[in-house]
């Protein structure tokens, strides 16, 4: 699966940009005046709210963070995005940069205060925190195989089992990378790239790789598509797609049927970004097809979710307007937008999988939340999990069932023992890691329709981002691969981190051994 820290989570400051600006006076909120109160009480913050607070995503709701955090983090932060504050050196910035600062006040500091003190003044001091079954602490299906590549700081971008090779694939974002390596574990090919590397598509006759550049939050073109041709064992590798902002996926498909590969790319970016797919005529230059202008796209997956026998696109953003979009598939290139999902920004959107959850050949939505590296020290949030968002069959979903985890990050629905319904694997980046293990990976069996979780031990050797799940040794059961990205925002203890950092283990196998 492709990474989603480089594209969300190291950066999640990508849309909140906490890491910006430094905090207003808070005295206006604290110290209030006898013509603010009067003020206070003549406009009404919650209306004001919604006319100024979802012009780019839902309107928040004030229980969806603590006091706390609304105060001194959200509001002054905002403050820069209104016009309200002046950004420090805003004529250095890149011109299409400066746009998202506005030069005068989007509104007056009376209706500022009074949407402020609406929201402060409703939330929780604290948000609640959700209580979790028992969790056992041992993998019963599973053996943990922790040899692996070492590379320091271990930065791993993404992992891949290639089922028909029986092989991993991961991307190596501290040394710019595609590694490959035996169903063992053991390396057998490094690949340079120009940058990390943070997805490959398998095409008919070629590879084709998301280089982001540079790991770090940019805005900078210079990401591109690495398209990787073999003879033999000897790869050739070659710029299909150039002037790139921060790519963090790509997919193949014939997208207007005209019998040739079109490449589906989320440029991630970080202020700028946007989605859409290229048409690659032979001998021509590629011909590009907008459609989202906006930065956040994570990963897109290609499928006729509709039953017309048109390949569809759908993909998720997690900037802005987070939300899961299809573009219905109308025929010679043209594409009806229609947005399935929708979620808050404070939810921290961070992953989705098409599962059939019930069995009716109706793709359902498994999605995870749990982005949370706006700020220093963020908090917890009791919304942070997997859900699942059934298929009402008219591509109408909602949600069915939640499982509360801090900072989830990826999940998967799979039939890992065998008995014929769907079991849950779920892990978290940014997890609570003073609660053990069981914070940060569970697998949780499904037993008479409920759950049973477990974990293991060694769960706690990485900070896990990326993963895939996927039979890697051929023994006909589902195996589960955990890739480590050590470095990054959110609470880890400084003991922990540096254990991870020395150790350099850049992944951890799960090999489900139901079948032996």
């Amino acid at each position: 699966m492709t990474l989603v820290l480089i594209v969300g989570c190291i950066v999640s400051a990508v849309f909140t940009f906490g890491f910006f600006f430094s905090p207003v006076p808070e005295a206006p909120l604290t110290n209030v005046s006898g013509r603010q109160m009067m003020i206070k009480k003549a406009l009404d913050g919650k209306l004001l709210a919604g006319q100024y607070c979802q012009s780019c995503h839902l309107l928040p709701e004030p229980e969806m963070l603590d006091k706390a955090t609304w105060l001194a983090k959200v509001f002054p932060m905002m403050r820069t995005y209104m016009g309200m504050d002046p950004v420090a050196k805003r004529e250095t910035l890149p011109h299409d940069l400066q746009a998202f600062y506005p030069t005068f006040p989007a509104m007056t500091e009376d209706e500022w205060f009074a949407v402020a003190s609406y929201f402060i003044d409703s939330a929780p001091a604290v948000l609640p925190r959700p209580a979790h079954e028992p969790i056992s602490p041992t993998l019963a299906l599973f053996t943990v195989d922790t040899n692996t590549v070492h590379v320091q700081p271990p930065m791993t971008t993404m992992v891949m089992i290639d089922v028909k090779q029986h092989r991993l694939i991961i991307g190596d974002g501290s040394l710019n990378r595609l590694l490959i390596t035996n169903e063992a574990g053991n390396l057998e090919q490094a690949i340079e790239m120009h940058g990390p590397p943070s997805s490959v598509a398998f095409g008919k006759d070629a590879w084709y790789v998301s280089d982001m550049g540079k790991l770090l939050p940019h805005d900078s073109a210079i990401g591109s598509v690495m398209k990787i041709t073999w003879q033999g064992s000897t790869p050739t590798v070659t710029k299909v797609l150039d002037t790139l902002r921060r790519p963090s996926h790509v997919a193949v498909a014939d997208m207007n049927a005209d019998g040739r590969e079109d490449l589906i790319v989320c440029e991630y970016g970080n202020l700028i970004g946007r989605f859409g797919w290229y048409e690659i005529p032979a001998g021509r230059k590629p011909r590009y097809h907008e459609l989202i202008p906006r930065p956040g796209a994570i990963r897109s997956v290609i499928r006729d979710i509709n039953a017309d026998g048109k390949p569809d696109i759908i993909v998720q953003l997690a900037q802005a307007r987070e939300s899961i979009v299809a573009f219905m598939n109308k025929g010679k290139g043209r594409f009806e937008e229609q947005e399935l999902l929708a979620f808050p920004p404070s939810y921290g959107s961070s992953g989705f999988r098409f599962v059939d959850a019930d069995g009716d050949n109706f793709p359902d939505l498994l999605v995870t939340f749990g982005d949370n590296g706006d700020y220093d020290l963020p908090p917890y949030k009791p919304y942070h999990g997997v859900a699942l968002y059934s298929n009402s069959r008219t591509t109408t979903f909602s949600r069915t069932w939640f499982v509360p985890m801090d900072g989830a990050y990826g999940a998967d629905l799979r039939d890992f023992d065998g008995d014929g319904d769907n079991d849950l694997f779920v892990l978290a980046y940014f997890a609570r890691f003073d609660d053990g293990p069981g914070a940060t990976l569970r697998i949780y069996e499904n037993q008479l329709g409920k759950w049973s979780a477990s974990t293991t031990r060694e769960a706690m050797l990485g900070r896990w981002m990326t993963y895939d799940v996927g039979d890697l040794d051929n023994d006909g059961d589902e195996d589960v691969v955990l890739g480590n990205v050590s470095l990054g925002p959110g609470i880890a203890s400084e003991e922990l981190t540096n254990s991870w950092v020395a150790a350099g283990r850049t992944f951890l196998v799960l090999r489900n051994h139901r079948s032996r």
